[in-house]
């Protein structure tokens, strides 16, 4: 009997190997078809077969599954699921290669796949086919993509997820690319390094040479982390993560701006604070410094402290005209409420006579904001939308001779 059921055994395994090999042939000749019948048929002994064999198994269902044309979202996930099943059984190096095959083509047409339902504005689906693509070949540029999908999507909780995984695993996406421009079909290509590169230029296949450095992710993997942390309720964590992100790159002013507006959003205002002081004993004298400290603390509604930093803007650079813009923009945003509450005043004696003390404010700010209005208007004399402000504010506060020197300039 022992030796009846190992031949039995042996017949078994014996047959599932034929018949996973004609499903490999079909596959190869493009008869899915047959290819899935035999897998069938393999699949009833599956008992019977050991490691390697199993791991044969998926690998060619994962290579049937690739061959159909009709790929999409559901397709793409059972490769990538007979894939993870085939990598828990024995796999020999003809298998390994395979595998690597599939990955690099399951990456390739995920990655694809993913970018079409972006541009849709597919967001959901979109963040899926990412994922699937990184979870393929480990690119962290196509998990900060999914993550971006799913901020896209509102699956807050989601994005939060991946932006602060990929701040613990150090990503950037910055690198540099060797790159010359093949000869015969005109297109620039990459090389894995400048060795690589310089030979093929040597041997007359390339030609121009070039070093093409990406530009550091990081800004923009924090901002969607912040986004993210304050719609799911986690922004301590969030300020955590930015402490790690800013310990890896010091030195880096453009993330130290960002970080310094972020730390404000996130309610951090000892940290927001800290790197406003270094910024300011690092660069004491740049003008641009202060105004760009000017719109974060616009961006923030600290509306008073852009103001001072748009006049320190001014006092080191008199001809910032943007300064003065967004100066004039907030003094003249302030009457508003003036107007406000004058439109809610009654007829009372009381009433007329707040009415009065309103109007001396609106005219305060006018005044106020002159100044800038008409060095604006020197700086750039076709800008229509502070000429036309101008002529509404003197035609308020009766200037008319100015009235009419400026709307004559705006005639001609």
């Amino acid at each position: 009997m022992f030796l009846a059921v190992s031949l039995l055994a042996i017949t078994s395994l014996h047959a599932q190997k034929q018949e996973i090999k004609k499903a490999e042939q079909a596959v190869n000749s493009g008869r899915l078809g047959d290819a899935f019948a035999y897998l069938e048929q393999a699949k009833q002994i599956f008992a019977a077969a050991d490691s390697e064999t199993r791991a044969h198994f998926y690998v060619v269902e994962a290579e049937m599954k690739l061959a159909n044309k009709s790929m999409d979202l559901a397709q793409m996930e059972s490769i990538s699921n007979s894939v993870e099943r085939a990598q828990t059984y024995t796999l020999n190096g003809t298998l390994k290669g395979r595998i690597a095959k599939i990955h690099t083509a399951l990456n390739n047409m995920s990655a694809r796949a993913a970018e079409g339902e972006f541009k849709k504005k597919n967001y959901a689906d979109a963040a899926t086919l990412f994922n699937v693509a990184y979870q393929s070949n480990k690119d962290t540029l196509l998990y900060f993509n999914a993550a971006k999908s799913h901020l896209m999507a509102k699956n807050y909780e989601e994005a939060f997820r991946i932006y602060k995984n990929l701040i613990d695993m150090g990503f950037t996406n910055s690198n540099v690319r060797y790159v010359a421009t093949n000869v015969k079909t005109k297109e620039k290509e990459a090389f894995k390094s400048s060795y690589l590169r310089n030979q093929a230029i040597e041997l007359g296949t390339h030609k121009n040479a070039e070093v093409v450095r990406s530009s550091s992710k990081v800004p923009e993997l924090l901002r969607g982390l912040t986004n993210t942390a304050i719609q799911v309720n986690q922004q301590s964590a969030a300020v955590l993560a930015i402490d790690k992100a800013m310990a890896k790159n010091p030195n880096d002013k453009k993330l130290l701006n960002q970080a310094y507006h972020l730390y404000r959003q996130l309610g951090a205002m000892d940290k927001y604070n800290k790197i406003n002081d270094q910024l300011i004993a690092e660069s004491p004298k740049d003008p641009n410094l202060y105004y760009n400290l000017g719109v974060s603390s616009t961006q923030s509604d600290d509306k008073e402290r852009a103001k001072e930093y748009y006049k320190k803007t001014l006092e080191l650079d008199p001809n910032h005209v943007n300064a003065k813009i967004n100066l004039s923009i907030l003094i003249l945003d302030q009457e508003t409420a003036i107007l406000d509450e004058m439109n809610n005043l009654g007829m009372t004696p009381e009433d007329d006579k707040r009415y009065e003390e309103l109007k001396v404010e609106r005219y305060n700010l006018y005044n106020e904001a002159l100044p800038y209005l008409e060095s604006i208007v020197e700086l750039q004399p076709k800008n229509m939308d502070v000429i036309k402000t101008l002529l509404n504010i003197y035609s308020i506060i009766g200037q008319d001779s100015k009235y009419a020197v400026l709307k004559q300039r705006l005639d001609d």
